[in-house]
């Protein structure tokens, strides 16, 4: 390659960065503007002048990567970003996208580690990374347990919409064990300082030897799809313990949401 060549490449580099970064922008500003963002509120946030905006733009506009307000004249993502944002959801698999993470944590923590998906009222296992330490949590994929007494189930209903909180509440919240929340209001305070922390804590609710910490995965369109935990004997997984594998299991939720393309701020 030649110098000419070198700096040739570079400067195209330099300007799909711009364009990028331009539509970046706008897809942050516009998360929560559907009227549209205008150029020089792109301008502002990518740092790049407005000419250089506007060019870009109008390069987007040929592909249908932005599109233009007919009556504000700010832009909007346009039909073609969807088209591209739907064929990579295509291609994401939460157990492949999520294993590289849960390992990490079961390293970090110690415990045994579990990825579960909704299902109704209930939450399913479907991934589990084992702790090597001799003394062991007994779970299998595929059972079913449900969202008010587990740590990951929490997590999920925490985030979930009223009338998913009001139907299970509706359904009866059966006692598992001494420390089972069996009223409405116990419940509801639980979700409130879950969502305020951002993981959820099982102090034997479910299994009355078992401690959990848990976190929420959400998808691209903000929605909670899955939780991870952290779970383990409470003589290992002591109170004082919780809050170190709360953070851990937060970091590592979060870390999978980013992945597939929803991260939570």
């Amino acid at each position: 390659m030649t110098e000419k060549d070198s700096l040739l490449n570079k400067a195209a580099s330099s300007t799909v960065i711009k364009a990028l970064r331009i539509l970046d922008s706008l897809l942050i500003l516009s998360a929560d503007r559907p009227e549209g963002v205008s150029v020089s509120e792109l301008a502002r946030h990518s740092g790049e002048h407005a000419s250089s905006v506007c060019k870009h733009l109008a390069a987007f506009q040929q592909f249908q990567l932005v599109d233009q307000h007919p009556h504000t004249d700010k832009y909007v993502i346009g039909t073609y970003s969807m088209r591209l944002a739907a064929a990579a959801m295509k291609h994401i698999d939460l157990r492949r996208a999520a294993s590289r993470h849960l390992h990490e944590l079961m390293e970090a923590s110690g415990e045994t580690v579990h990825l579960v998906i909704r299902d109704g009222k209930r939450v399913v296992y479907i991934e589990k990374v084992e702790t090597s330490k001799p003394i062991r949590m007994h779970s299998n994929l595929g059972t079913r347990n449900p969202l008010y007494c587990t740590g990951v189930g929490k997590a999920i209903l925490a985030f979930s919409s009223p009338s998913l909180i009001e139907a299970v509440i509706d359904e009866g919240l059966v006692r598992f064990t001494e420390h089972t929340l069996t009223t409405s209001s116990e419940l509801l305070q639980d979700l409130d300082t879950i969502r305020r922390r951002g993981y959820a804590l099982d102090l034997g609710e479910h299994e009355p030897e078992v401690h959990c910490a848990a976190a929420p995965i959400f998808n691209h369109l903000g929605e909670v799809v899955a939780a991870i935990s952290v779970a383990g004997p409470k003589w290992r997984l002591p109170q004082e313990k919780l809050d170190r594998a709360g953070q851990l299991v937060m970091r590592a939720a979060n870390q999978i949401s980013n992945q597939i393309g929803g991260a939570r701020d």
